[in-house]
């Protein structure tokens, strides 16, 4: 190409602030500087958090991302993971998945070379993942109750059956006994088999129905799934005038926004999104390294944090 050809086309992108394709480049073999991201949906304000957290941090990095939504549906998450691959992603990072083991999109991923970082998935997967140590967190928040005399539990929206509740209540069957309560006896668990609205009419709804089963005699403690669910519950038993944390104490989890502002302060767990995200996006990007292929993959652990605010104090008299 003659000198001022190349000048022209140079300066033409100069003007144009023209940005090289990225699928392109990966066509030709190199890498796109793309990350695909799949969660479930931005309903939930932890999504939320998550999804913004891991994209400012990629972008960090300078990569951009691709994102599916997958709705807790797993053939849209299998969707996902197949249009990601198609689109010749650097690596992947999928949110709460919903697949198993031997689902064939692990195979897809396998047979693809296509590295993928799982943040709390909701079963055993191979590969480099991250998770956030539930047990430690029912650890912190029986800690803090059982140090202002509570000895008296509800669980609000806590379903065995479902994977946020049953990551929790072994922490909370393996740790009572060290502060003098035991689970059987000390704890009513309040729920919706099945539910799948975490919300803050469902916290309503449930406070309803825990001031109906208690007839006067409210455990001294509520613990709730979210805040959402903890804020709603407050709400309800305000209308009958129980007074939080007087009457009862109410201690939420994910730390959101409105958490901070409500009234009264809400006690909570906070995920450390930020640390899990900076673990997710370094654990990607040791993977893509040529160099670090064949190590064999790494399970992360965050801590969580209890933020104590104006929701919880001590147990009624």
């Amino acid at each position: 190409m003659k000198a001022e050809t190349v000048r022209r086309v140079r300066q033409a992108i100069d003007e144009l602030d023209f940005q090289p394709s990225a699928l392109a480049r990966g066509l030709r073999g190199g890498q796109t500087t793309t990350v695909g991201v799949c969660f479930q949906d931005l309903d939930s304000p932890v999504m939320a958090m998550r999804a913004a957290s891991l994209q400012q941090r990629l972008r960090e990095e300078g990569y951009h991302t691709v994102i599916e939504l997958s709705g807790s549906s797993v053939e849209l998450e299998r969707d996902a993971i197949r249009r990601f691959i198609g689109q010749r992603v650097d690596g992947i990072v999928i949110i709460f998945s919903q697949l198993a083991a031997d689902d064939p999109a692990i195979r897809l991923l396998e047979q693809g070379n296509t590295p993928c970082f799982w943040i709390d998935p909701e079963n055993p997967l191979p590969g480099d993942k991250a998770t956030l140590d539930r047990a430690r967190s029912m650890k912190l928040i029986l800690e803090h109750l059982c140090g202002l005399g509570h000895r008296r539990f509800a669980l609000l929206g806590i379903d065995p059956r479902n994977r946020f509740g049953a990551l929790r209540i072994p922490g909370l069957r393996e740790h009572a006994p060290a502060y003098g309560v035991d689970f059987e006896r000390d704890f009513l668990l309040v729920y919706h088999p099945g539910e799948t609205r975490h919300t803050f009419e469902y916290g309503y709804e449930l406070a309803g129905e825990l001031i109906a089963k208690s007839a006067g005699d409210l455990p001294t403690a509520i613990i709730a799934l979210n805040d959402r669910l903890a804020i709603g519950a407050i709400n309800r038993l305000r209308e009958d005038g129980i007074r939080v944390p007087e009457d009862v104490s109410v201690i939420g989890y994910d730390n959101i926004a409105v958490a901070e502002h409500f009234f009264p302060a809400l006690t909570t767990i906070d995920h450390q999104t930020d640390r899990l995200m900076d673990l997710a996006v370094r654990g990607l990007l040791d993977r893509l390294n040529p160099e670090n292929a064949g190590h064999p993959p790494s399970e992360l652990s965050v801590q969580p944090k209890l933020i104590v605010r104006k929701s919880t104090g001590p147990a009624r008299a």
